[in-house]
């Protein structure tokens, strides 16, 4: 059985942040259907340079990885102040710019984030023994 680290648990939240950028919206966006706000581009600009936007999709294994981290934020994580330390620290906010979110000091924020992380790792050690923890370990340590 692999042993989970909190290096493994911050690294999981923050792969399920960059994650959550590129799933899809959920609704659509609605487009302008009008044909006269529609215009044709000229025939010498149709191949010149554009600026072209690459989407990037989450792969079966990035979503299960976001689908564990929301699991973890949601059942195991109990105050909702914490669960948005976690969150923007895992969107690599700063601890300053989070503690002026939250009201409190950079270095309060640092020590409930590192504790929230612990707790977490000793809640996950200690039902090991389950099947569906015992996945969740194996998806976080070996990244499957």
């Amino acid at each position: 059985m692999p042993r989970i680290t909190s290096d493994d648990i911050v690294k999981l939240f923050e792969e399920a942040a960059v994650t959550d950028k590129r799933l899809p919206a959920p609704f659509k966006k609605q487009r302008l259907t009008m044909p006269w706000q529609e215009t044709r581009q000229e025939k010498m600009y149709r191949y010149s340079y554009n600026n072209i936007e690459y989407i990037i999709r989450p792969s079966s294994q990035d979503i299960s990885r976001w689908w564990i981290a929301s699991i973890l934020l949601g059942q195991i994580v109990e105050d909702l102040e914490v669960k948005k330390i976690i969150w923007l620290r895992a969107k690599k906010f700063p601890y300053s710019q989070i503690g002026r979110f939250v009201g409190k000091d950079r270095r309060k924020v640092k020590v409930i984030f590192e504790e929230e992380i612990a707790y977490i790792r000793l809640w996950l050690e200690l039902y090991q023994g389950h099947k569906k923890i015992n996945d969740m370990i194996d998806k976080i340590v070996l990244r499957k």
